[in-house]
């Protein structure tokens, strides 16, 4: 397999590897803090601790993830052979909005809007796994990476059930109205090299919900309730969130239905993952600060003896 991989997959990897670490080495000096960052690092029985008990979530979630991408190509067969024909219906409901919101936007928004959409999307997921590790306790973590499983296992179902092309695609869609206004396939033409790549694990037709919008707005509400510890990161979620949302609109990518139905699905997913992911307030360091107390008292016990 590896030697199937394009030099253009490699140097597209490696950029957004050097994009991400750039945007982690500001982000968490600034919105965690250097002090929270040593004093959990510096601690390897609370490190230990958290990664025993935040185990569960992580292998969830990585079983859903295999089974997403391993059953791919087959839930793409099922949806085509079972799937509700959705493209047009959407269009009767919303029209030439995506047309209008690119003749709205200025071409050379692209330059912004493609790179947004994938390392900005990649660090909006990514940060916060990494920044929650250090809040006073698990369950802001556990919150999210239920509420990422519950994502991924609802759009699943979704795409196996639902047939659905994006407005870059529509005039192919049989019965579609050929007097739409025409659509064009930004990302495509100024980013051909990350469509290539996105078709590997991706299809063209999972596009109701967008995944993009779900997954983006599941951090957000998540940074809504972590406010009060991370106050920084807060209006970075809200400006990464709100620019992911509107490329996949001005990209040609998503229907506004499908973002809507996005937002839906992250409304629901992090509801359920709120009700499932529970911890009590400083268990973990509580529960550190009292061993090493018992060792400092077994000490002086024997000190003294």
């Amino acid at each position: 397999m590896i030697e199937q991989l394009p030099v253009e997959f490699l140097r597209l990897l490696g950029v957004v590897l050097a994009a991400v670490v750039a945007a982690f080495a500001a982000l968490l000096p600034a919105c965690v803090g250097r002090d929270r960052v040593r004093s959990v690092l510096a601690d390897r029985e609370l490190l230990r601790e958290r990664a025993r008990r935040i185990a569960p979530y992580v292998g969830g979630f990585a079983l859903v993830l295999a089974v997403n991408k391993g059953l791919l190509r087959r839930l793409e067969a099922f949806s085509f052979e079972y799937g509700y024909r959705a493209t047009t219906a959407i269009y009767a409901v919303e029209g030439d909005l995506v047309a209008a919101i690119q003749d709205a936007i200025p071409r050379a928004a692209v330059y912004y809007f493609g790179p947004i959409y994938v390392v900005g999307y990649v660090v909006l997921l990514s940060f916060p796994l990494v920044a929650y590790a250090f809040a006073r306790n698990l369950r802001p973590l556990k919150r999210l990476i239920a509420a990422y499983a519950v994502n991924y296992a609802f759009a699943i179902a979704c795409y196996a059930g639902v047939v659905a092309y994006g407005p870059r695609s529509y005039r192919d869609v049989p019965g579609a109205d050929q007097s739409a206004a025409s659509v064009e396939p930004l990302l495509l033409d100024w980013f051909r090299g990350v469509t290539r790549l996105t078709a590997r694990v991706n299809v063209e037709t999972n596009v109701f919900p967008s995944l993009h919008t779900a997954l983006s707005v599941t951090v957000l509400l998540a940074a809504v309730f972590t406010h009060e510890e991370f106050p920084r990161w807060t209006p970075v979620a809200a400006f990464l969130t709100a620019s992911i949302v509107v490329a996949t609109m001005f990209l040609g990518i998503h229907w506004a239905t499908d973002v809507v139905a996005g937002t839906a699905l992250a409304a629901g997913s992090v509801a359920l993952a709120n009700a499932s992911s529970t911890e009590r307030p400083h268990t973990v360091r509580a529960r550190a600060r009292g061993e090493r107390s018992r060792r400092r008292s077994c000490h002086h016990d024997v000190s003294h003896r």
